[in-house]
């Protein structure tokens, strides 16, 4: 079901972006035919009119065509570039203060007059702040810097007006803040562009005063950016309540459970929702950390979440920490460094600082259901109910496929469901993981290369007559050296990918998995792959030692063959109780328990 809502938001999303551009080519046109026609009455036009006026009409022909984009989308898409004439440096100094010194994404489709956009909710995780950022234009350029000048204003958005300041995050990115009215918005954008968003910020408060919801106090912000959303102007927003650290909106919600709960089933309890709520509103904080707060109560209940979770990663193995202990510890550190500066807001660095921390924390209480009676109290186990039905072509594969593998995948499966848990990943058992895999696979590489060079040598046994290809010890062990060989391609392939995709964030990791994990066979799908070094390097030596136990059985004579009898059988004796101790295989079990199923479901 969530594969499909994701099939479904990038089609919604393709087809936004076909639409951005068919309108954007309409009324580009439009727009052009209508210069041409400002052009031609021009030239036709009395005498009496000067070369000035031909200019200024033109210049305001070419400010409708420039004026005439709106805000980002969501997809990456072509950027305009901002071409550049040889003109007079007064020339330049007028246009620079009028044109931003970078090149705007694409699409910046405004909304005919007297149309306005329509309210949508979403998330502050949702902001485009990292997407479709703007390039440099390297067709715009001072080549001096003149003399007496020490003030240096930043020019990216010279149609600033009212309480509208600019703002810069300690990570670099530009942001647009309104002290009066409580407002912020990310500086990609143009004046025409700007002017509707301030629209759209006086409508919300007028909606706000309609709904009787008194929003004109320090604790209530508003964020809001304009998205091109089904070929129609969207202005997308949320509130921020900092006396309860939550979020919330004017309007229904009606995508929470993709945009808030990450797609998280069984939310149904607002005490539940609340944790959500509160993620949100500490990446809020992260993002603009304007708002005054209370930064020595903030760092003593952090500091409070972080031990206690140094001291359950400590005394137990299924800790629900989002941090292993030495990055548990870095954060005490780094805690006790902030304390220092934590009566002073001048900087906003400490309030990004606790507040992605605190993102994090709150983070992992949603996804394990913090408060509730079915809270997730051990890292490896499901809140939801198990799925044990018998399926009647999934389950006997998996069988088969097991033991062809020598129950490997079996292992693996384990493994995995204990990192990868109702499709959510605990980082710290994340990177065990990882570590583990990575262990297994370079000794498996080493194994093989090893057993590669021994089936080599035994072909050169002078006993070993390779001319005879139709002979089985020849044709077992050229299947060993196959299968060797697989072993040793499959391990390093494996060894790759788990150095490129391996020790991601939570959040990529959980996307890799999921992008893996939806096939016919789910999660076992990956566990008969991580298996297929082991169970292939386990059958080159099967072949290998059917070679060698021909060609022993083969030249030797009748005393010796009795000697090499008992020690083989010795070797079979020791090896299956060694498999049968350990409870590698537990045919007999699964069998019952798959008929037991069958039953049940008939």
């Amino acid at each position: 079901m969530l594969n499909m809502r994701v099939i479904r938001k990038l089609l919604k999303h393709l087809w936004q972006v076909l639409a951005a551009f068919a309108y954007s080519s309409v009324l580009r046109l439009r727009i052009l035919m209508s210069c041409l026609r400002c052009c031609v009455a021009k030239v036709h036009a009395l005498p009496g009119h000067s070369t000035d006026s031909k200019s200024s009409t033109a210049d305001s022909c070419c400010a409708g065509a420039s004026s005439a984009r709106c805000p980002q989308a969501a997809l990456p898409l072509p950027l305009h570039q901002i071409t550049s004439t040889n003109i007079t440096s007064s020339t330049q100094d007028a246009v620079s203060s009028s044109i931003p010194p970078y090149a705007v994404p694409d699409p910046y489709i405004c909304n005919p007059p007297g149309i306005t956009p329509r309210f949508v909710p979403f998330a502050a995780n949702d902001v485009l702040r990292y997407d479709n950022r703007p390039l440099v234009d390297k067709t715009r350029e001072r080549d001096y810097i003149p003399a007496l000048m020490t003030q240096f204003p930043n020019e990216s958005c010279p149609w600033l007006n009212g309480g509208w300041q600019l703002c810069i995050h300690p990570e670099g990115a530009l942001y647009l803040h309104d002290m009066n009215r409580k407002t912020y918005t990310e500086a990609i954008m143009d004046e025409t562009t700007f002017h509707l968003l301030a629209e759209c910020v006086d409508r919300l408060y007028e909606t706000a005063r309609a709904k009787s919801a008194h929003l004109e106090t320090d604790n209530i912000e508003l964020v809001l950016q304009l998205w091109l959303s089904e070929g129609e102007m969207t202005c997308q927003y949320y509130f921020v309540d900092h006396a309860t650290r939550t979020l919330f909106w004017l309007h229904d919600n009606r995508e929470a459970t993709m945009n808030i709960f990450s797609g998280l089933r069984g939310v149904n309890d607002l005490s539940h929702i609340r944790f959500a709520l509160e993620s949100e509103y500490w990446t809020h904080c992260e993002r603009y950390p304007n708002h005054q707060m209370d930064r020595v109560k903030l760092l003593k209940e952090l500091r409070e979440v972080v031990m206690h979770a140094s001291a359950e990663i400590i005394t137990s193995d299924i800790s629900l920490s989002p941090f292993d202990a030495d990055e548990l510890s870095r954060i005490l550190e780094l805690i006790n460094h902030l304390r220092e500066n934590a009566e002073e807001n001048d900087f906003p660095h400490s309030t990004c600082i606790i507040a992605r921390f605190m993102h994090y924390f709150y983070r992992a209480k949603f996804f394990n259901f913090c408060g509730l009676p079915c809270a997730r109290l051990d890292a490896d186990r499901s809140v939801y109910e198990e799925d044990t039905g018998f399926h009647p072509l999934i389950s006997p594969l998996s069988l088969v496929f097991e033991a062809m593998l020598f129950w490997a995948p079996q292992a693996h499966l384990k493994n995995l469901r204990r990192v990868w848990v109702d499709e959510c990943i605990n980082t710290p058992r994340w990177k065990d993981f990882n570590r583990s895999l990575m262990t297994e696979w370079t000794g498996i590489t080493i194994y093989s290369t090893v057993m590669l060079a021994v089936d080599v040598s035994f072909l050169a046994v002078p006993n070993v007559n390779i001319n005879q290809s139709q002979s089985i010890g020849i044709i077992t062990t050229y299947l060993s050296i196959i299968f060797i060989t697989g072993s040793l391609i499959a391990s390093v392939l494996l060894a790759r990918q788990n150095q490129r995709y391996g020790f991601e964030s939570a959040d990529k990791a959980a996307e890799f998995l999921s992008n893996l994990t939806n096939t016919f066979f789910g999660v076992k799908a990956l566990a008969i792959v991580h298996s297929l070094p082991y169970a292939m390097l386990m059958w080159g030596m099967i072949y290998f030692a059917i070679g060698l136990l021909y060609n022993v059985f083969k030249f030797t004579t009748p005393a010796m063959l009795a000697s090499i009898v008992g020690g083989c059988i010795v070797v079979v004796m020791f090896i299956s109780w060694f498999i049968w101790a350990a409870g590698e295989v537990r045919i007999f079990q699964r069998l019952a328990k798959s008929i037991l199923s069958f039953i049940s479901v008939r």
